[in-house]
């Protein structure tokens, strides 16, 4: 990786209205800092790409809106680089209870860095190169899979660090039209699937004992059946 005093690195924030100031605060605080790109592009793909190749550092970073970063997060993550390595991303704590807590007890049990079905996609570091080639799907639930697959595609490693401290506020989803989404564009296989569905089943009730709330258990439920319904829907309607 370059030294430090080279390093200088451009930021991508797409949003759909203001930028999160605080966000934009916590960027701006970090050192080697370089551009501050905001745009309100849409859909998200589409701004991701353009607001890259607005940048002029060779790493660009790109942030989603609804994501906090602690100062040093820049620092650590750079330290990832390696010349094999297109995409960095790293861990990030949900701000949603429900959510976090069924990460938290994923986490007890396999290292989320090393979970092969979320790229982190909402902050990473990437190679400003690889977005030129780069032609986006119009779509917004699922592009971190199939970016993940197209940057594996170019030759490089896509690699997630664990926990440096980075916070996703999060937003609502709705989860049948995901399920659409990662079906239409090959995100899950079958074996995929049925791997996610199992250790939901599996790890909802004791996300919902982590909290000790039954809503826990209800929210994820209602998210993982909304899931499976736009997975089965978008199936049925590939087959007529």
């Amino acid at each position: 990786m370059p030294s430090d005093d080279d390093l200088r690195v451009d930021f991508v924030v797409p949003s759909r209205d203001e930028a999160n100031p605080t966000l934009l605060r916590q960027i701006r605080s970090m050192p080697h800092v370089g551009k501050v790109i905001n745009t309100h592009e849409k859909p998200l793909s589409v701004a991701r790409k353009h607001g890259v190749l607005a940048a002029e550092t060779e790493w660009v970073a790109m942030v989603d809106d609804d994501m906090l970063l602690p100062s040093d997060w820049l620092q650590k993550i750079t330290q990832a680089i390696e010349p094999n390595v297109g995409a960095i991303g790293t861990v990030a704590v949900h701000k949603n209870s429900h959510v976090a807590a069924y990460e938290r007890v994923v986490g007890t049990v396999y290292n989320l860095s090393k979970l092969d079905t979320n790229p982190h996609i909402n902050n990473i570091l990437i190679r400003r190169v690889l977005m030129e080639n780069y032609d986006p799907p119009k779509l917004f639930f699922g592009e971190d899979q199939y970016f993940k697959r197209y940057v594996q595609k170019t030759g490089y490693h896509w690699k997630v660090l664990p926990f440096l401290g980075a916070t996703h506020l999060g937003t609502s989803k709705n989860y049948v039209t995901i399920g659409i989404s990662y079906r239409r564009y090959g995100h899950f296989g079958l074996y995929k699937l049925m791997r996610r569905m199992a250790a939901r089943v599996l790890f909802t009730p004791f996300a919902a004992l982590s909290n000790l709330s039954f809503k826990t258990f209800t929210y994820l439920t209602k998210l993982n059946i909304e899931f499976f319904a736009g997975w089965a829907k978008e199936l049925v309607t590939e087959k007529l």
